[in-house]
């Protein structure tokens, strides 16, 4: 493992085909836009041994990641390598699965893939040592994912027995605190749900991980994470006001019961192209048991239209705009156990279009 304070270098990947897509990373910070200062280590799904690392795209928390009208794409993916040695290419592999409905989690099978992409390689540099590439890798067709049902995005990592002691490929993490010493990290209730999957090959199992991996799909349209707000957070390495929501696993799963944490709760709203459009944000106890097309907006409505109440909406500034819906110590004990569903709309001042954001559940 290597803290995350040895981040030596970083350096962009993308080709300009890839800078009209947006990462849908599930990670406490956005990674575009923010100074990354909650990842605690760098590591693999199975140390040095071949294993695939997913984050679960579970229905009950997330809906409509890449919809383009009823049909959702995963346009290519996006992972920030961590590298011992960059004066040589490490080799991975991008890949999706399907649910597995006998088990509820990620199936391994051959069957279970939706795509895969193998024998990527990271780029190097001859002054060698320790460092980061930013890779986004556009897929030459898009992969068609589920709107409303269970799936995973993740990494194929080749096994490497150098790593850690002298080379290979891992990818920056958040933990929570009952993984590992760091001080910084993902900042969940206590008790959340795992959401980080571990795929041994050949029959060899799959296992859960406490973190998230700083990766995602590449998605053509605005993207929306639920963001947890704890002021006494120093998890994410910085004090208020410097200190953003998480918008990780402390959004999905925040502690509102009260003593010594009653979260509040935030909108984090992101796109690439409308970058200085307006976000139009949504809620409900509810998401849709089928989504709804609405005329003029790209994407599909995953709310349910009758319990659906708008919250207003927040001006786009260099591609993103954050929206407070509850301040911490608004919301208290008697809401633990209800789910909020948000989702957004976002205008495009430039163009005159309008796209819908995948929607995101909190589970109080």
């Amino acid at each position: 493992m290597r803290l995350s304070t040895l981040l030596s270098l970083v350096l962009p990947a993308a080709g300009l085909a890839a800078q009209a897509n947006n990462p849908f990373v599930f990670f406490p910070q956005d990674p575009e836009r923010h100074t990354i200062t909650s990842a605690s280590y760098v590591g693999r799904p199975d140390w040095n041994s071949q294993a695939e690392g997913f984050q679960e795209i579970r229905a009950d928390w997330f809906r409509g990641v890449g919809d383009e009208n009823g049909v959702c794409l995963a346009r290519g993916f996006y992972h920030w390598a961590a590298d011992e040695d960059i004066s040589t290419s490490e080799t991975y592999g991008i890949v999706l699965r399907n649910v597995d409905p006998a088990t509820g989690l990620v199936d391994p099978n051959l069957t279970g893939e939706i795509t895969r992409v193998s024998g990527l390689t990271t780029p190097t540099n001859p002054v060698g040592g320790r460092g980061s590439w930013i890779m986004t890798d556009v897929f030459a067709t898009p992969a068609i994912v589920p709107c409303s049902q269970t799936w995973f995005m993740g990494v194929d990592l080749p096994a490497n027995p150098n790593w850690p002691a002298t080379d290979g490929h891992a990818l920056w993490r958040a933990d929570i605190p009952t993984v590992s010493p760091a001080t910084v990290g993902e900042w969940p209730r206590a008790g959340a749900p795992d959401a980080n999957w571990s795929v041994r090959p050949l029959g060899g199992g799959i296992f859960s991980n406490g973190w998230s991996y700083l990766m995602g799909v590449l998605v053509a349209g605005p993207t929306l994470h639920v963001g947890g707000l704890d002021p006494n957070n120093t998890r994410q390495g910085q004090p208020l006001p410097l200190m953003q929501a998480n918008t990780g696993l402390g959004g999905l799963f925040p502690d509102v019961g009260g003593a010594p944490r009653s979260d509040g709760i935030t909108i984090r709203v992101q796109d690439n192209v409308a970058t200085t459009g307006l976000a139009f944000i949504a809620a409900t106890p509810l998401l849709a048991t089928t989504p709804l097309p609405l005329p003029g907006i790209t994407g599909q409505l995953h709310l349910d239209i009758g319990t659906t109440v708008s919250l207003g909406f927040g001006a786009m500034a260099g591609g993103a705009v954050d929206f407070t819906v509850l301040a911490p110590g608004a919301i208290g004990p008697a809401f633990v156990g209800t789910t909020l569903g948000f989702q957004a709309v976002v205008f495009d001042p430039v163009s005159g279009s309008a796209w819908f954001t995948n929607a995101q559940t909190t589970n109080l």
